[in-house]
């Protein structure tokens, strides 16, 4: 079952990782070691924050609607070239506790992904670039627009999941993957129209991004 079908107030990524810790909380409550007790029992609650899933309704359904794919704050709005193609570049930064599941922007086709394996560096860090773990997505609208995502990881335990296929439909706001503390970055075709500003809170599946050209 793929990430998308998902629909588990904690997602299942966290499931195995929170049984273990509730067991050790129990076993540590029965046995009267308090000190570890309280470690385990913050430990769950960090596990049960960072991986909850909850639903999210896509309000902003008009024609060409971009929504935003992660939880955070919109760090900066930028001018951008990629593949010689002018694009717009909207960068997020969402911190651990934000919700980490990430979301279509669009009604999409995937037109291709990659993922990079690597370490997991401060985004300060002039190495975090060509070293931390990262992926990139190409989703495709129905009309012919191109927009990339590239999701880069910082400073966190849990690795980026992206759990798609090449040519594979997604509706807008279907999950697609996991971030739990990071960057994203995305890449708006040229003539696109933003909504947001540097400095907004969005949210994954709900706020609105901008517009594709008409």
């Amino acid at each position: 079952m793929t990430i998308q079908n998902d629909t588990f107030i904690l997602s299942k990524r966290g499931w195995l990782l929170a049984t273990v810790i509730a067991a050790l909380f129990l076993f540590f409550t029965s046995t009267g070691l308090h000190l570890f007790q309280f470690i385990s029992g913050a430990a769950l609650l960090a596990v049960l924050a960072i991986f909850r899933n909850p639903e999210r309704n896509t309000l902003k359904t008009e024609a060409g609607a971009i929504i935003s794919s992660i939880d955070g704050v919109i760090l900066s709005i930028e001018e951008a070239v990629v593949e010689d193609k002018k694009m717009t570049k909207v960068t997020v930064l969402n911190s651990l506790w934000d919700v980490s599941m990430l979301r279509s922007p669009f009604d999409a086709t995937v037109e291709g992904f990659k993922t990079r394996h690597g370490v997991s560096l401060p985004l300060y860090n002039p190495l975090s670039d060509a070293l931390n773990e990262k992926a990139v997505i190409s989703f495709r609208s129905a009309n012919g627009d191109e927009l990339f995502i590239e999701h880069m990881s910082e400073q966190n335990c849990f690795p980026i999941g992206i759990e798609l296929e090449k040519g594979q439909m997604l509706k807008e706001g279907m999950r697609y993957g996991f971030m739990a503390k990071g960057r994203s970055a995305l890449y708006l075709p040229e003539g696109s129209v933003v909504s947001v500003n540097v400095g907004a809170t969005v949210r994954a599946g709900e706020s609105l991004i901008g517009y594709l050209a008409a």
